[in-house]
């Protein structure tokens, strides 16, 4: 298949499934989301991409239709559906279905898949950012579907030729419109502390893991644009994105002074991809 959809046990193209209206997901945004990355029918980290998706549901009371197990099954089988050597696979759970009211619906929720070709970022090429106010919630910490804020934010980028939008709240980054972002300076690695005002991303996660153990120190502590444009180099982190550099933020240039230690880690997160979706590695 040149992509699949999946809505509650439905099997199809994506432009082929479709979704009852009667869907919070539909009304509310209600329900939260995860994404991984798949090279060689194998999914990468699915296990920390799944258990996260199990956490927010619980936070936000929402019941998932399927076993962490169930789950992790299904995505394994539905990617060998769909053609291509790297795929981009989306995951979400919205709380249910029902005529329209705010309180919520009791049962099980609705689960939908999407899965598509997709190659992962080129991990070698810096990137440009853009920079606006994050005038989101206080939910940024579960991954929630109310997207607006990173819509906008994202649609801003592309308007100003770059690839990502960073976000600044009360003089301080928290993270990007859909990646998360660290520093490095004086040869630490820097970045926000995981509360409420950012998602806590499993690459994120993987490189302050690959920073520990090529002994570069890390803080997870608050820092401001002006760390940002001094730092000697920035890192941009998600599942497509694994791990890159970046050369401007509003066209003005940045980083390019710790080239060893970008390298290094940027390096250490996509060979660990690589690694792990070898085909003959594979383990059911």
């Amino acid at each position: 298949m040149k992509n699949l959809g999946y809505y509650n046990g439905r099997v199809g193209l994506i432009e082929e499934i479709s979704v009852p209206m009667t869907d919070r997901a539909f009304y509310f945004g209600d329900g939260v989301y995860d994404a991984v990355m798949c090279r060689n029918n194998i999914p990468y980290l699915l296990f920390e991409h799944v258990n996260r998706l199990y956490q927010n549901c619980h936070l936000l009371g929402i019941t998932p239709p399927k076993t962490k197990e169930e789950l992790s099954h299904l995505i394994k089988e539905l990617v060998k559906l769909v053609d291509g050597e790297e795929k981009f696979v989306y995951f979400h759970v919205s709380r249910g279905s029902g005529i329209r009211e705010h309180t919520f619906t009791e049962g099980k929720g609705n689960l939908c898949i999407t899965i598509k070709p997709q190659k992962v970022d080129n991990v070698f090429e810096k990137m440009d950012l853009a920079v606006t106010n994050d005038y989101r919630y206080s939910y940024c910490n579960i991954k929630t579907l109310n997207l607006l804020p990173s819509v906008l934010s994202a649609q801003l980028a592309k308007d100003n030729r770059c690839e990502e939008t960073v976000f600044v709240r009360d003089g301080y980054i928290t993270e990007c419109s859909h990646s998360n972002i660290s520093i490095l300076k004086n040869g630490e690695l820097i970045t926000a502390p995981a509360d409420k005002h950012i998602l806590p991303g499993v690459t994120r996660a993987h490189l302050i893991e690959e920073a520990r153990k090529h002994n570069i120190p890390v803080r997870e502590e608050k820092y401001t644009l002006d760390d940002l444009y001094s730092a000697d180099e920035i890192i941009v982190t998600s599942s497509s994105k694994m791990a890159r550099g970046v050369k401007t933020i509003c066209r003005k240039p940045v980083g390019g002074k710790d080239e060893e230690r970008l390298r290094i880690l940027r390096d250490s997160i996509y060979n660990s991809y690589l690694a792990s979706t070898k085909a003959h590695e594979r383990r059911e």
